[in-house]
């Protein structure tokens, strides 16, 4: 996990409809924006998991 100066947190997230794996600034309120990809991820999905021994087996959406 790496922080911002915002206090953001950056971690790798996976699409919950394709899998496709993002890059991803989690915000402090919990929101996920795929870094690069501001609409959410190609297939058109907002939500996804986040990769990481913390956050294991959560579901975020990103809206």
């Amino acid at each position: 996990m790496v922080d911002d100066e915002e206090g953001n947190r950056r971690r790798m997230a996976v699409c919950t409809s394709c899998e496709s794996a993002y890059a991803a600034r989690i915000a402090s309120d919990g929101t996920v924006q795929p870094i690069g990809a501001r609409d959410g991820c190609r297939c058109g999905s907002t939500s996804f998991d986040i990769v990481g021994d913390e956050d294991d087996g959560r579901s975020v959406d990103g809206a």
